[in-house]
């Protein structure tokens, strides 16, 4: 007869599998549009960058992110939108990337 395990263990193993599950979320937020500078969210002015970055949830909790930088950056000779967000919730880090593209003519 197997033991019957322990409160602990059972919260132990379920925080592990929440770490392991956030962890996923994380990687996968990287690979989408905006996630890393080879994949940046095109936008067509600067004004609409630090709304749409405030609007992506938290890959972590679900939480509302807070802006707390806006610069341009050069990345491979090509100019891009850096914001650096912070969850409102759990707080941790992140950037987006973005990349200001021409409208064309009307």
């Amino acid at each position: 007869m197997a033991k019957k395990p322990r409160p602990r263990a059972k919260r132990r193993e379920a925080q592990r599998s929440d770490e392991k599950l956030q962890a996923a979320r994380e990687r996968l937020f990287q690979l989408e549009a905006g996630g890393s500078p080879e994949r940046p969210v095109s936008v067509l002015s600067a004004a609409v960058i630090e709304g749409y970055a405030e609007s992506v949830p938290c890959p972590r909790c679900e939480g509302r992110h807070g802006v707390v930088e806006h610069v341009a950056v050069t990345v491979a000779r090509v100019r891009l939108r850096e914001t650096r967000l912070r969850c409102r919730q759990c707080g941790t880090t992140r950037s987006m990337w973005f990349r200001i593209t021409d409208a064309g003519p009307n």
